[in-house]
């Protein structure tokens, strides 16, 4: 009896060392996969913590609760205007941003793809003819001024052609560049680099000896640099002396807005162009970041342009409408969504009013908003002593523009002196005969004011510019491909080249 007892037990507790042996290992697997788990997290947190930093770290911090005055849309349907109201912009609202880094959009490669070797080494043209490049100006103001000026010196360059420029007869067209007299531009590197002629253009017969299919029409102008050598041996047997590259139908670009024509290589010769025009040293110094009393105290840090909208009026939907089709022109598929959102938009129209959102790098952020201090470029549709008074600087021409007058009343022959001075068709019809400039005063005041703005946002350390205006766009490529990531906007609207 008490044997087949002690076999019943045996037989009714088979499987407990088993189960024992089985519960062990259990336990050892989910200690091992916890540890894993733990490592790899920790892997990939360095990992995109690297590459944040690598791209000047987009990530935005947590931020404390902060009341904004509310600004945009301030009036009713009726046109009446609205009261003031106060928007308080919680931390789960602030925190609520993706956490996005810049692309790299329209990254060019990084050797030229015929056979090795690049264009200007096969382009070999017959030294036939002038060999002269144009174009025709047209209605856009300074900044797409120069920017059509450097498109075409971008394609002289590369079709190996004698750039002429043409003359500024209207009051849009001028830049100050043909009347060396007034010492606005510093131009000697530029005419060291390039083969400029300034001369022929000013004849207002120039454009007329142009052969009419030397003239290009739009879609000719966008295909030139893109077709390569080939195609410009036949343009030069047909065109041996000129070709104006899309007469004045506007700015050539090609792709997206403002991107320059061309493979790489065509397109690097655009950007060094920007190295070589520079301001003369008597007007640079009027940017704060020259100036003695505001040097060391935290100015060059940031530079805000503050462009409400349009042609210098105060169209909000212009402004907006401008922001977001200049965006989506250059980011698609679904990043569109994290780069071109409505609040990013607006705030891009009016950046005082949201301030952190459209600065895109942990480098330039501050915990409080009267911490920030930056230069400011403004349009002056807004005053910004409402809600950052003696936190900003900016440009003042008063002094230089005193001093050229001074110069011009002093000399013993006033009016020879202007005369010489004035060598553009627009400066010459405005001051012949004149023994001052008064005639011309609102134009150099207006034309400094807006270089002072420009080169002040180039020399700071992180733009915060915008994305509707070709004077951010100019400021970007000022600064250069090694600063694209110091900006909210520059990495978006130049090529990478990195």
């Amino acid at each position: 009896m008490n044997s087949r007892s002690n076999r019943f037990q045996k037989r009714k507790h088979p499987n407990k060392g088993f189960f024992r042996y089985a519960f062990i290992v259990l336990i050892s697997a989910a200690v091992l996969l916890s540890i894993l788990t733990l490592f790899l997290s920790r892997l990939a947190i360095q990992k995109d913590n690297a590459l944040k930093e690598q791209l000047g770290g987009t990530g935005i911090p947590h931020l404390e609760v902060r009341t904004l005055r509310k600004q945009i849309d301030q009036t009713n349907d009726d046109g009446s205007k609205k009261v003031p109201v106060e928007e308080t912009i919680t931390p789960e609202q602030r925190t609520s941003k993706v956490e996005v880094e810049p692309l790299k959009p329209n990254v060019l490669p990084a050797d030229n793809p015929i056979g090795g070797t690049s264009n200007s080494d096969i382009y070999q043209p017959p030294k036939t003819g002038k060999r002269l490049l144009t174009y025709g100006r047209f209605g856009g103001r300074l900044n797409n001024q120069l920017f059509q000026f450097i498109t075409s010196l971008q394609h002289a360059k590369v079709l190996k052609r004698t750039f002429v420029v043409p003359n500024e007869v209207r009051d849009v067209d001028w830049t100050g560049m043909f009347d060396a007299g007034f010492g606005i531009w510093d131009l000697d590197s530029l005419n060291n680099a390039y083969d400029i002629d300034w001369t022929t253009g000013l004849s207002a017969e120039f454009a007329l000896t142009i052969p009419k299919n030397c003239v290009l029409t739009p879609a000719e102008g966008r295909r030139l640099l893109n077709s390569g050598p080939k195609s410009w041996e036949k343009w030069d047997e047909m065109c041996p002396d000129v070709i104006d590259i899309a007469g004045s139908t506007g700015l050539l670009f090609c792709d997206q807005q403002h991107q320059f024509c061309g493979d790489y290589e065509a397109k690097m010769e655009a950007y060094k162009i920007y190295e070589h025009i520079k301001l003369s040293a008597s007007l640079l110094q009027y940017i704060p970041s020259k100036r003695e009393e505001f040097k060391n105290k935290g100015y060059d840090e940031l530079a805000i342009h503050s462009r409400r909208a349009g042609e210098g009026g105060y169209d909000w939907e212009l402004c907006v409408n401008g922001n977001a089709k200049t965006c989506r022109g250059h980011i698609s598929g679904s990043d569109q969504d994290k780069f071109c959102n409505t609040r990013t938009m607006k705030g891009n129209c009016a950046a005082w009013l949201d301030l952190d959102w459209q600065i895109k790098s942990k480098s330039a952020l501050k915990k409080n908003q009267r911490e920030y201090k930056f230069v400011l470029a403004s349009d002056g549709t807004h005053d910004w002593n409402i809600d950052f008074k003696n936190q900003f600087v900016v440009a003042n021409n008063t002094d230089w523009l005193l001093a050229l007058e001074r110069k011009v009343n002093d000399d013993a022959d006033p009016e020879k002196m202007i005369e010489t001075m004035a060598v553009s068709a627009l400066s010459h019809s405005k001051l012949k005969r004149q023994k001052d400039l008064s005639r011309m005063r609102g134009k150099l005041d207006a034309l400094t004011a807006t270089l002072l703005d420009l080169f002040s946002l180039v020399d700071s350390k992180y733009l915060l510019g915008a994305y509707y205006s070709t004077l951010s766009l100019n400021a970007c490529y000022f600064r250069g491909l090694d600063r694209v990531y110091d900006s909210n906007m520059c990495w978006m609207l130049m090529v990478s080249v990195m």
